[in-house]
């Protein structure tokens, strides 16, 4: 008898201006994943429009057999009051309540993933590794390493990027890492600088399970702008160039506006031409 195979919850993010990227990050993750795997896409709506939810659906039907979106409020006056930038919205914050919200769907583990990203390898790869007893599994973020000491944390562990998380449901619940996240963030506005992804760090240092720079090569290591912590590092980041798995379009320049010089920026601009979504955003 055969079992049946697990689905796996795949959060993410996006308000009307970013349904576009969310449409790649949606096909290319899809199409690099088996059309029967079962995927459940858990889309933190921040005012999306009905057509462009519409429209969302569709690219997940039309890449996947078994994949599903739902959509999924979040109280936006926790949020309101804490810092937000020209890249960061208020909905980068939303990811911070998903495992409390989804603790009774009987998911062992999610997995985030930022709408910025264009996904080269199966997921499912990702989904499944081990977090030898952390609360998640992220990735170094190469530009910084050792700012945990700004954050007024005693550690020696590094710094993870937050645009792409595996994260156990119940260790996170158990230790209340919404609360903590949510508290460091109106206790320490003064010591933010990369928002919610600060806050997690602050919280759940000593407690990330570090996965290959492949699953999440942000542009400063794609452009390899920061030297490495370890000669171990340095041969994973080489790696990660080389054979990247999840392309993460992070910083001030994206694909469909000021970057320049990205190995992937015009595989990404043409799947992003091919998006249904694509009259709603203009393009160089």
């Amino acid at each position: 008898m055969f079992s049946k195979i697990e689905e796996i919850p795949v959060v993410t993010a996006a308000d009307e201006n970013y349904a576009p990227y969310l449409s790649v990050m949606i096909a290319t993750l899809l199409d690099n994943t088996s059309k029967t795997t079962p995927i459940r896409f858990f889309i933190i709506d921040d005012d999306l429009s009905v057509s462009s939810k519409k429209k969302l659906i569709e690219t997940a039907h039309k890449h996947s057999e078994a994949a599903v979106i739902q959509y999924v409020k979040v109280d936006e006056e926790v949020y309101e009051d804490f810092l937000v930038s020209d890249h960061i919205t208020t909905t980068a914050y939303f990811r911070i309540s998903m495992p409390k919200m989804l603790a009774g769907k009987n998911y062992r583990k999610i997995l985030y993933i930022d709408s910025d990203t264009l996904i080269l390898d199966d997921i499912q790869k990702l989904y499944q590794q081990e977090l030898d007893g952390k609360t998640i599994g992220a990735i170094i973020d190469p530009g910084q390493t050792k700012a945990l000491e700004r954050l007024g944390v005693d550690s020696q562990d590094y710094y993870f990027n937050s645009g792409v998380m595996v994260i156990d449901v119940e260790r996170w619940n158990q230790q209340h890492i919404t609360e903590k996240t949510i508290e460091y963030l109106k206790k320490h506005g003064d010591k933010i600088i990369y928002h919610d992804q600060d806050a997690l760090n602050a919280v759940l240092y000593e407690q990330w399970h570090p996965f290959h720079p492949r699953w999440n090569m942000q542009s400063s290591l794609i452009f390899d702008k920061h030297p490495a912590p370890t000669k171990h590092y340095d041969d994973l980041y080489k790696e990660g160039r080389e054979n990247p798995a999840i392309v993460h379009f992070t910083g001030h320049d994206k694909p469909w506006n000021t970057l320049a010089g990205h190995p992937y920026q015009d595989l990404y601009m043409e799947l992003l031409n091919k998006s249904i979504l694509m009259k709603t955003v203009r393009v160089k």
